[in-house]
């Protein structure tokens, strides 16, 4: 999920919406005093009450294009989003009062919209009642600096009211403050954003403001970047937006197939070249264009996404981002349906914090997620949670109270047991914070000459060896540390970077023993993944090949290397993101009758290079013995068939096979795990000669769940996931 500053305006595109009514008035501040008119660029507040202390409201604001100041068939919808009461906003303006006084105070500050007249409507979420205000703004009254463009549209020829209104924003390339400036394009496609004075000599980006009025398009460019601006008309920025050459349309519905009528943000983005297009459902309808790149238009996989904070506590919010349902094959001229199925919550899960024996009263979050049905939150402070589920299934339940979804434990503290607790409904869960006995400490570099994150992204956490119990860190952009609260226990510690854009180095540090004081030696290298890797499995008998994901890692011992996992696409192919190094490709194991070209292959990857393309071609062993090479160094293969069991991907099959490579003749023990971390199985426990060997595990006797399987040999121990489904 994105993160932004409340103030900018710019992001509003990226708000979760919730439906809802108004109030009983509407104001504008401008420049500190109340009116219904502005100029450009001066300040700007808006002000509404809300029926309830504490209560929400949904903001949408709309184009007035014949100024009658009412709002009627012909306006324009720019944006809409939520605001809460006390609630300083995530992903667009909130309440500038983190105080719940029924009053919604929204201060904007250098408030820079295009000159034009615009109608707010407020609808209350309580009580259902709406109210309308109304805001006329003027252009500055000399104007020496402007950015202009032209709009042009597949197939429309101007003057075209359908080219008319789409708003271009500016703002500066490095300006974090939220400072934008914009315009309105007329019925000839023309626009010219009026810029202050102090834009001179400076670099600025220019763009569609909100990606909702673009999303059934295919924009060309999306956006211009580090734009120098010079006193005049800074002209030529034009932009064309093509009808696309493919569509995903589809609505929100339940399980019964009846229509959500929600709000939300979704995308959809080409797995090959990461483009996406973003869109906003209307009242739980949505079509999207699907952007290609170049001529890589034929299967080529997309994967769609959807997210609406309006569906809780009533619905849970799907889980699209790696579900298999949702990942599509699409080439030009197609033009797909594809709902996005949500789950109604019918039964709830408790939640309480405790610290010294009371219940904590400061503000945290609590979510419950389930792999099927999705996930919920709830707020949590200073009584019971309840958290809205539904019913006849299992649910992760974590804490967290921070802007990116982390847990910062209070100073002092750490959470017993760790932040990641399994529950059914009608459990309760208990969050119980005790005084911290240690801390681990870490730094954190960037490899020389790598671009530098704001970490935003990332994550540091401390974890059992068997997984039972797991710590979040707290991570210092600032000065690139991390501290973790811990009791005395042996542990391991990992990096991670979810936007996959850093690899870590080393992959985790292991069994660190934290008994008598503090550590911190614990440091990380990031590496930019500045490289795109492409494993083709030629001829693969898979059938659901999105169930299937493969690890690969660079040549060393573990776990002083780099490494990465993703899922197999539905063209068989598995798209990874990679730095330097020499990377040990090993092929993944589909079954005894179907042998690769060759067991692995190593690919070195340079700085100056940013394809790399790997082959694998299979080929069925029917009723011929063929022996298969030694492999040139150790490897884990993912299980196969991964999930297995009677709803597995090969469907009544309650065995698995897992598959190692060995380089020589040595020790190996092969054991397999319950979530909580106990052993149930003893695979291979002995020396084992050199040579590809395959276990099988037979779950028939095992309850439905996640489960880990564990090889070790003297030089390196490998922890893979695995998902058995009755």
């Amino acid at each position: 999920m994105r993160r932004f500053l409340p103030i900018l305006f710019t992001i509003l595109i990226m708000v979760f919406v919730r439906d809802g009514w108004a109030t009983t008035y509407f104001k504008n501040w401008v420049n500190n005093s109340q009116s219904n008119t502005m100029v450009q660029g001066d300040f700007y507040a808006w002000e509404y009450d809300v029926s309830q202390v504490g209560g929400s409201a949904h903001f949408s604001l709309y184009v007035d294009v014949n100024g009658d100041q009412s709002l009627d068939g012909g306006d324009v919808l720019l944006i809409e989003f939520d605001q809460t009461d006390g609630e300083t906003g995530e992903g667009g303006p909130g309440d500038s009062s983190s105080v719940a006084d029924g009053i919604i105070y929204s201060f904007m500050g250098y408030f820079g919209l295009a000159p034009a007249d615009y109608i707010m409507q407020v609808e209350d979420q309580d009580d259902h009642s709406t109210v309308t205000g109304h805001l006329h703004i003027d252009p500055p009254a000399t104007v020496n600096i402007t950015l202009s463009g032209q709009l042009s549209m597949e197939g429309v020829t101007p003057p075209d009211s359908r080219l008319a209104n789409f708003m271009l924003e500016a703002e500066p390339s490095d300006d974090e403050s939220g400072t934008f400036w914009s315009a309105l394009t007329d019925e000839n496609g023309h626009f010219s954003v009026n810029l202050p004075d102090s834009a001179v000599d400076d670099f600025w980006k220019l763009s569609f403001m909100f990606s909702n009025q673009i999303s059934s398009y295919v924009p060309d460019p999306e956006s211009y970047h580090d734009i120098m601006v010079s006193t005049g008309d800074n002209s030529g920025y034009d932009f064309f937006l093509g009808l696309p050459g493919a569509w995903v349309y589809g609505n929100i519905v339940d399980e019964t197939g009846q229509l959500v009528a929600v709000s939300g943000w979704g995308s959809l983005e080409n797995q090959h070249s990461y483009q996406e297009t973003e869109f906003i459902p209307d009242s739980g309808h949505f079509n999207v264009a699907a952007p290609f790149e170049g001529d890589d238009t034929l299967d080529v996989p997309f994967r769609l996404s959807f997210w609406s904070d309006a569906l809780v506590p009533d619905y849970l919010i799907p889980n699209t981002w790696d579900n298999p349902d949702y990942q599509l094959t699409l080439s030009i001229g197609d033009s797909v349906r594809k709902d996005i199925r949500v789950w109604s919550a019918d039964t709830v899960i408790y939640a309480m914090a405790i610290k010294d024996s009371a219940l904590l009263s400061d503000p945290y979050e609590v979510q419950a997620w389930n792999e099927t049905y999705g996930q919920t939150f709830t707020a949590l402070q200073g009584d019971i949670a309840r958290l809205h589920v539904r019913h006849g299934v299992e649910y992760e339940v974590s804490l967290s109270n921070t802007e990116d979804g982390d847990l910062q434990p209070p100073p002092g503290y750490y959470l017993e047991g760790g932040n990641h607790r399994t529950a059914f409904p009608g459990d309760t869960v208990r969050f119980i914070f005790r005084p911290s006995q240690h801390q681990l400490f870490g730094r954190i570099s960037f490899e020389q000459g790598d671009p530098v994150s704001n970490l935003e992204n990332c994550s540091v956490q401390a974890f059992t060896p068997d997984w039972q119990s797991q710590y979040d860190g707290t991570i210092d952009a600032d000065s690139l540390t991390f501290s973790i609260a811990v009791p005395s226990d042996t542990l391991n510690v990992r990096f991670n970077c979810w936007d996959g854009d850093y690899l870590a180095y080393p992959t985790q540090y292991e069994n660190i023993v934290v008994d008598t004081s503090d550590v911190d030696t614990l440091d990380f290298l990031l590496n930019y993944a500045h490289a795109n890797l492409v494993v083709k499995l030629i001829n693969a008998p898979v059938e659901n090949a999105q169930d299937y994901w493969m690890y690969i890692s660079t040549e060393g011992e573990f776990p002083y290397i780099y490494e990465e996992s993703q899922p197999l696409q539905a063209d068989s192919a598995v798209y990874f993101r990679v730095c330097e190094g020499n990377w040990v490709i090993t092929a993944p194991y589909l079954g005894e009758n179907f042998i690769p070209d060759k067991p692995d292959t190593v690919v070195q990857v340079t700085e100056g290079k940013t394809e790399y393309y790997v082959e694998f071609k299979y080929t069925g062993v029917i009723g011929i013995e063929e022996k298969e090479p030694i492999p040139t160094s150790f490897y884990v293969n993912q299980n196969y068939p991964n999930p297995f069991g009677e709803n597995g991907s090969v469907k009544g099959s309650p065995s698995t096979t897992i598959s190692f490579g060995l380089p020589q003749q040595q020790f190996v023990k092969v054991e397999i795990y319950n979530v909580v971390g106990q052993k149930v199985a003893t695979l291979a426990d002995g020396t084992l000669p050199a040579g590809i060997h395959r276990l099988k595990w037979n779950g028939s006797n095992f309850p439905s769940g996640m489960y880990f399987y564990r090889v070790v040999t003297p030089n390196k121990t490998v922890v893979r996931r695995m998902l058995l489904l009755k």
